[in-house]
Protein backbone atom coordinates (compact mmCIF):
# COMPACT_ATOMS: atom_id res chain seq x y z
CA UNK A 1 0.00 0.00 0.00
CA UNK A 2 2.35 2.19 0.89
CA UNK A 3 4.62 1.57 -2.12
CA UNK A 4 1.70 2.51 -4.31
CA UNK A 5 1.35 5.58 -2.59
CA UNK A 6 4.60 6.51 -3.00
CA UNK A 7 4.62 5.76 -6.86
CA UNK A 8 1.74 8.00 -7.42
CA UNK A 9 2.69 10.95 -5.60
CA UNK A 10 6.41 10.39 -7.80
CA UNK A 11 3.98 10.42 -10.70
CA UNK A 12 2.22 13.36 -9.70
CA UNK A 13 5.36 15.32 -8.81
CA UNK A 14 6.23 14.48 -12.49
CA UNK A 15 2.80 15.56 -13.88
CA UNK A 16 3.48 18.78 -12.34
CA UNK A 17 7.12 19.37 -13.65
CA UNK A 18 6.16 18.12 -17.01
CA UNK A 19 2.93 21.68 -16.78
CA UNK A 20 5.43 23.90 -14.95
CA UNK A 21 4.78 27.18 -16.52
CA UNK A 22 1.48 26.30 -18.51
CA UNK A 23 -2.50 26.32 -18.46
CA UNK A 24 -2.20 22.53 -17.97
CA UNK A 25 -1.00 23.38 -14.39
CA UNK A 26 -4.01 24.94 -13.21
CA UNK A 27 -5.62 22.42 -14.61
CA UNK A 28 -4.11 19.94 -12.79
CA UNK A 29 -4.33 21.76 -9.89
CA UNK A 30 -7.72 21.59 -9.71
CA UNK A 31 -7.63 17.93 -10.58
CA UNK A 32 -5.06 17.27 -7.04
CA UNK A 33 -7.64 19.91 -5.45
CA UNK A 34 -10.80 17.81 -6.80
CA UNK A 35 -8.88 14.59 -5.51
CA UNK A 36 -8.48 16.03 -2.11
CA UNK A 37 -12.04 16.57 -1.25
CA UNK A 38 -12.60 13.31 -2.49
CA UNK A 39 -10.11 11.96 0.26
CA UNK A 40 -7.58 10.10 -1.71
CA UNK A 41 -4.78 9.71 0.15
CA UNK A 42 -2.39 10.24 -2.34
CA UNK A 43 -2.47 13.71 -2.97
CA UNK A 44 -2.51 14.61 0.23
CA UNK A 45 0.65 13.15 0.50
CA UNK A 46 1.93 14.81 -2.24
CA UNK A 47 0.74 17.92 -0.57
CA UNK A 48 2.36 16.83 2.71
CA UNK A 49 5.56 16.15 0.88
CA UNK A 50 5.61 19.68 -0.62
CA UNK A 51 5.00 21.23 2.82
CA UNK A 52 7.64 18.96 4.02
CA UNK A 53 10.55 20.32 1.59
CA UNK A 54 9.81 23.90 1.95
CA UNK A 55 10.29 23.19 5.85
CA UNK A 56 13.69 21.70 4.71
CA UNK A 57 14.59 24.01 1.98
CA UNK A 58 13.36 27.46 2.88
CA UNK A 59 14.77 27.93 -1.38
CA UNK A 60 12.10 25.81 -2.38
CA UNK A 61 10.01 29.08 -2.75
CA UNK A 62 12.31 30.55 -5.08
CA UNK A 63 12.95 27.43 -6.94
CA UNK A 64 9.18 26.38 -7.11
CA UNK A 65 6.82 28.92 -6.26
CA UNK A 66 4.52 27.59 -8.25
CA UNK A 67 4.33 24.39 -6.29
CA UNK A 68 3.96 25.62 -3.01
CA UNK A 69 1.91 28.90 -3.36
CA UNK A 70 -1.22 26.58 -5.04
CA UNK A 71 -0.83 24.00 -2.75
CA UNK A 72 -1.18 27.05 -0.22
CA UNK A 73 -4.43 28.07 -1.75
CA UNK A 74 -5.73 24.63 -2.62
CA UNK A 75 -5.18 23.88 1.20
CA UNK A 76 -7.31 27.13 1.80
CA UNK A 77 -9.97 26.40 -0.62
CA UNK A 78 -10.41 22.59 1.20
CA UNK A 79 -10.87 24.32 4.37
CA UNK A 80 -11.26 21.30 6.70
CA UNK A 81 -9.31 19.72 9.50
CA UNK A 82 -6.65 18.07 7.45
CA UNK A 83 -5.42 20.99 5.11
CA UNK A 84 -5.36 23.49 8.05
CA UNK A 85 -3.29 20.64 10.03
CA UNK A 86 -0.86 20.70 7.21
CA UNK A 87 -0.41 24.73 7.03
CA UNK A 88 -0.19 24.79 10.80
CA UNK A 89 2.44 22.44 10.31
CA UNK A 90 4.10 24.59 8.23
CA UNK A 91 3.62 27.29 10.43
CA UNK A 92 4.95 26.05 13.58
CA UNK A 93 8.55 25.12 11.38
CA UNK A 94 8.74 28.59 9.74
CA UNK A 95 12.44 29.99 10.81
CA UNK A 96 14.20 33.05 10.03
CA UNK A 97 14.89 31.62 6.28
CA UNK A 98 11.38 31.41 5.91
CA UNK A 99 10.60 34.64 2.65
CA UNK A 100 8.63 37.30 3.37
CA UNK A 101 5.86 36.44 0.64
CA UNK A 102 5.44 33.40 2.55
CA UNK A 103 4.80 34.72 5.52
CA UNK A 104 2.51 37.67 3.95
CA UNK A 105 0.82 35.21 2.45
CA UNK A 106 0.14 32.72 4.97
CA UNK A 107 -1.07 35.22 7.17
CA UNK A 108 -3.52 36.54 4.32
CA UNK A 109 -4.89 33.03 3.67
CA UNK A 110 -5.22 31.70 6.69
CA UNK A 111 -7.88 34.11 7.92
CA UNK A 112 -10.53 32.90 5.99
CA UNK A 113 -10.16 29.22 7.99
CA UNK A 114 -13.54 28.29 9.98
CA UNK A 115 -11.53 26.87 12.94
CA UNK A 116 -9.09 29.56 13.13
CA UNK A 117 -8.68 30.33 16.71
CA UNK A 118 -7.70 33.72 17.70
CA UNK A 119 -5.78 32.55 21.22
CA UNK A 120 -3.12 30.36 19.35
CA UNK A 121 -2.17 33.14 16.66
CA UNK A 122 -1.62 35.43 19.38
CA UNK A 123 0.42 33.32 21.32
CA UNK A 124 2.41 33.34 18.00
CA UNK A 125 3.11 36.79 17.66
CA UNK A 126 4.42 36.40 21.18
CA UNK A 127 7.24 34.20 19.83
CA UNK A 128 10.70 35.05 19.89
CA UNK A 129 11.02 33.37 16.40
CA UNK A 130 10.43 36.60 14.18
CA UNK A 131 8.61 34.05 11.45
CA UNK A 132 6.55 32.82 13.63
CA UNK A 133 5.70 35.67 15.31
CA UNK A 134 5.26 38.03 12.40
CA UNK A 135 2.78 35.21 10.64
CA UNK A 136 0.83 35.39 14.34
CA UNK A 137 0.54 39.17 14.37
CA UNK A 138 -0.05 39.66 10.67
CA UNK A 139 -2.93 37.13 10.93
CA UNK A 140 -4.37 38.56 14.21
CA UNK A 141 -3.65 42.20 12.20
CA UNK A 142 -5.68 41.20 9.22
CA UNK A 143 -8.61 39.07 11.62
CA UNK A 144 -8.73 43.43 13.29
CA UNK A 145 -9.05 44.97 9.99
CA UNK A 146 -11.72 43.05 8.43
CA UNK A 147 -13.74 43.28 11.62
CA UNK A 148 -13.51 39.68 12.61
CA UNK A 149 -12.56 40.35 16.16
CA UNK A 150 -15.00 40.61 19.32
CA UNK A 151 -14.18 43.52 21.09
CA UNK A 152 -12.07 41.93 24.17
CA UNK A 153 -10.11 40.23 21.23
CA UNK A 154 -9.30 43.98 19.22
CA UNK A 155 -8.19 45.47 22.47
CA UNK A 156 -5.67 43.27 22.97
CA UNK A 157 -4.16 42.91 19.49
CA UNK A 158 -4.13 46.53 19.67
CA UNK A 159 -2.32 46.52 23.16
CA UNK A 160 0.44 44.36 21.57
CA UNK A 161 0.98 46.83 18.43
CA UNK A 162 1.55 49.43 20.82
CA UNK A 163 5.24 47.96 20.99
CA UNK A 164 5.21 45.21 18.02
CA UNK A 165 8.33 45.95 15.63
CA UNK A 166 10.01 42.66 13.72
CA UNK A 167 13.20 43.45 11.69
CA UNK A 168 13.46 40.69 9.79
CA UNK A 169 10.12 40.70 8.19
CA UNK A 170 9.83 44.42 8.75
CA UNK A 171 6.96 44.80 10.88
CA UNK A 172 6.44 47.94 12.51
CA UNK A 173 4.75 51.16 13.25
CA UNK A 174 0.99 49.48 12.86
CA UNK A 175 -0.57 51.37 16.16
CA UNK A 176 -2.17 54.44 14.39
CA UNK A 177 -3.64 52.21 12.12
CA UNK A 178 -5.37 49.73 14.57
CA UNK A 179 -6.41 52.25 16.94
CA UNK A 180 -8.24 54.12 13.79
CA UNK A 181 -9.97 51.01 12.52
CA UNK A 182 -10.92 50.45 16.33
CA UNK A 183 -12.57 53.20 16.80
CA UNK A 184 -14.54 52.23 13.45
CA UNK A 185 -15.61 49.77 14.54
CA UNK A 186 -16.17 50.19 18.30
CA UNK A 187 -17.09 53.55 18.52
CA UNK A 188 -20.18 54.03 17.14
CA UNK A 189 -23.97 53.73 17.94
CA UNK A 190 -23.79 49.81 18.79
CA UNK A 191 -21.68 50.27 21.64
CA UNK A 192 -21.06 52.10 24.60
CA UNK A 193 -18.40 54.66 24.58
CA UNK A 194 -18.09 54.81 27.50
CA UNK A 195 -16.54 50.86 28.21
CA UNK A 196 -13.67 51.85 25.66
CA UNK A 197 -10.44 51.76 27.96
CA UNK A 198 -8.64 55.11 26.63
CA UNK A 199 -5.86 54.16 28.10
CA UNK A 200 -5.48 51.56 25.10
CA UNK A 201 -5.45 54.15 22.78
Amino acid sequence: MEDEIEKTVAEYRNQMKEAEGSYAFRLLMLDFKEKALNDEIAVWFLFKSIIKECIESPDYFETNPSAIVSTFYILNDIDNEKSFALLKWFIQNCNENTPNGAIELLSTLITSFSNLDFKEFHTYSKSQNQAISGIGYLTIYNLFMEGRLSKEEAEKVLEISKNYNNNRYHISDTHETLKFRFRELYSDENYDNSEIDLNLL
